[in-house]
């Protein structure tokens, strides 16, 4: 569900707030409270869309209170990437510098509150405050350093992997994770499964071995089959079916 909503904060609480966010941590408080002023301050309940494919908002999200996921489509094959911004942290503030980020999606991971900061406003600020800038890229060199660790890895382990290995790590890729209500059930759930041929060419197999990966999770208990989806229970076991497949 989308939420448009968009309320004014008392000072204290809207300063407060902003001195919670970390490349802010230098700010004094006189800057604080009149970047707090710029802001359009908004609630989320869990589960809202806070901006989606294609909204054209030129902000950058300062999540004060909750936490947010963004999910991110890295390209045709259909595989999206999820990321978590906890109290704290911002997001939004990429495509200021060129980068595309037409693709992502926000949605509230639990009920939060977020400061909107226009661009012309977060872009005016990098350029006056160094402590912000020297803040945001020390952020991005400790972001690049975790993804090439995860590439180093992933690229060591995958050349050996047998076909099954290769499937059990896509299925992991595609998983988002799921907190159960109602009558629904908690884990890593994957909205809409690639067909069996999809799947095989893309990771080098053959669909019979994709069909019995998929029945060997369900006959194990690890998954089980939501139809057009798969929601997988025992994200722990998948994980060991990666390496021991």
């Amino acid at each position: 569900m989308f939420k448009s909503e968009r309320q004014d904060h008392s000072g204290q609480d809207a300063t407060g707030g902003l001195r919670d966010i970390r490349i802010f941590a230098n700010l004094a408080p006189k800057e604080l409270a009149l970047l707090a002023s710029e802001c359009a301050w908004c609630r989320f309940s869990r589960g809202d869309i806070i901006n989606s494919v294609g909204s054209g908002d030129n902000e950058v999200w300062l999540v004060v209170r909750g936490a947010v996921r963004l999910a991110r489509s890295t390209g045709p094959d259909g595989r999206i990437v999820y990321s978590d911004i906890d109290a704290g942290g911002q997001f939004g503030e990429m495509s200021f510098f060129g980068v595309d980020d037409a693709d992502l999606t926000a949605i509230a991971r639990e009920d939060c509150l977020l400061a909107a900061m226009p661009e012309a406003v977060f872009v005016e600020l990098l350029s006056r405050e160094e402590s912000v800038s020297r803040a945001l890229l020390c952020q991005y060199a400790n972001l690049l350093r975790h993804r090439d660790a995860v590439s180093a890895a992933a690229s060591a382990t995958m050349p050996g992997a047998t076909g099954m290995q290769r499937i059990y790590g896509e299925l992991l890729a595609l998983a988002e994770p799921r907190m159960g209500q109602g009558d629904t059930k908690t884990g890593l759930f994957i909205a809409r499964m690639p067909r069996h041929r999809e799947l095989a060419d893309r990771l080098a197999t053959t669909e019979e071995v994709v069909a019995g990966a998929v029945a060997e999770l369900v006959r194990l208990g690890v998954a089980e089959r939501e139809y057009p989806g798969l929601l997988i229970l025992d994200e722990g076991a998948l994980r060991s079916l990666c390496k021991s497949a």
